[in-house]
């Protein structure tokens, strides 16, 4: 089964400030790993059928920058892990 790697608006859990934090979501096998990006967002400025931020959103372009790196990250280290046939459960 193939490995996926998404951001998350992680909206069960609301901060003091009413935001919601952005997760890495990194699933295989139906197990699934969560990891903070360390921001956070107000709900109405999540698309959660994209699971991207709205057009809408303050400093759209930072926050689209960071998940993209963060998403290379774990990308990468999912090919790594499948390049040098490890098990992939050391990642989640």
């Amino acid at each position: 089964m193939s490995t996926t790697v998404n951001v998350v608006c992680y909206k069960s859990k609301v901060l003091k400030n009413n935001e919601s934090p952005l997760m890495i979501r990194v699933c295989k096998d139906w197990k699934m790993k969560y990891q903070s990006l360390g921001i956070s967002i107000l709900p109405k400025y999540w698309d959660f059928k994209a699971n991207k931020p709205t057009s809408k959103c303050p400093n759209k372009e930072y926050t689209e920058r960071l998940i993209a790196e963060k998403v290379k990250v774990y990308t990468d280290k999912v090919i790594g892990f499948k390049s040098q046939e490890k098990n992939l459960q050391q990642l989640l």
